[in-house]
C-alpha cells in the first residue's frame, strides 16, 4: 500500500469513529433538550439532528452548545475525508 492509500483508510476510519461518537453526544443532548418540550429535536432521514432555533423553550446555552457541536462535526468530518478525496482524485488521474 502506498502512503496515500494508508492515509485515506486511516482518515476514513477516524471519520467513522468520530461520527459514531458524535451521534452518541447528539443523542444525549437531544434527551436534555426534549426535557423542555416535546419534539424540539428533529431528524430528517438519517441525518444529524436539528433543533428549532426560534423556540423560546430551549435555554440559550444549550442551543449554542448544540450548534457548536453540529458545526464542529461538519468541519471535522470534512477534514477527515480530505485524504480519501485526494486518493480518489490521484487514482483517477494515475
Amino acid at each position: 500500500m502506498h502512503f496515500l492509500e494508508v492515509f485515506a483508510v486511516g482518515g476514513l476510519l477516524a471519520a467513522a469513529i468520530f461520527h459514531v461518537g458524535m451521534l452518541l453526544v447528539f443523542e444525549h443532548m437531544a434527551s436534555k433538550i426534549n426535557k423542555f418540550g416535546p419534539n424540539l429535536v428533529t431528524t430528517i432521514g438519517k441525518g444529524l439532528p436539528e433543533i428549532d432555533l426560534q423556540s423560546p423553550l430551549i435555554p440559550l446555552p444549550l442551543k449554542n452548545q448544540f450548534l457548536l457541536y453540529r458545526r464542529a462535526w461538519i468541519v471535522v468530518i470534512a477534514i477527515l475525508m480530505m485524504p480519501l478525496a485526494l486518493y480518489l482524485v490521484a487514482k483517477a488521474y494515475h
